[in-house]
């Protein structure tokens, strides 16, 4: 695990209350299920908002046939493959398109291609993230881990709200990495940064 990626689970076991592990080598239940959840917590924080640091913009080309197994979709005709480092879709051509993700990674849409579409990808190394989202993290990470190694139903409780508070504190400070006019054309009604920054 790179350094940044320790202190943040030192920074969990911090939000619990309790000593880290003495190291993430050792084979300590502590150290092993930070291991597990880490990943988890990062994409939880990814998942939760549009970050601008993780906003990728690439233009698929639809498949020239499904996998094996793969029933065609009269409605949605059209399918592509989603990016590896995929984690949740932000924007599809202008709005317009109809889609939907299926399980297997495919993309159905009822256009054909080339497709552009804005998604949020994975990060694995948060070295050159803001520390308020690295701080999201943890928080989310605590959440995870405190139900095995936390007693008290309060701190939990707890966590939960402080969860939830670094997530959109982070948020509305990542607001200020993208102009305040929509991009796509539409309506500005229900951005994700009119809600945050409420």
């Amino acid at each position: 695990m790179a350094v940044i990626g320790s202190m943040i689970v030192a920074q969990a076991f911090r939000y619990m209350q309790l000593a880290p592990p003495s190291s993430f080598e050792d084979d300590s239940d502590k150290a092993r299920d930070a291991e597990q959840m880490y990943p988890v917590a990062v994409r939880a924080v990814l998942e939760a908002g549009d970050w601008s640091f993780a906003s990728r913009t690439v233009q698929l080309s639809e498949l020239v046939s499904l996998p094996d197994l793969t029933a065609e979709d009269d409605d949605l005709p059209w399918a592509y493959k989603v990016p590896g480092d995929f984690v949740a879709m932000r924007q599809v051509e202008d709005g317009e398109i109809r889609w939907r993700i299926d399980e297997n990674g495919l993309l159905r849409a009822d256009e054909p291609g080339p497709l552009k579409i804005r998604y949020t990808r994975y990060i694995e190394n948060l070295d050159n993230r803001p520390a308020n989202f690295r701080m999201a993290v943890a928080a989310r990470l605590a959440c995870y881990l405190a139900p095995v190694h936390v007693e008290a139903s309060t701190t939990i409780e707890r966590l939960e709200q402080l969860a939830a508070q670094l997530e959109k504190q982070a948020l509305r400070a990542d607001a200020g990495s993208a102009s305040a006019q929509r991009y796509d054309g539409r309506d500005v009604g229900g951005m994700w940064a009119d809600e945050v920054t409420r």
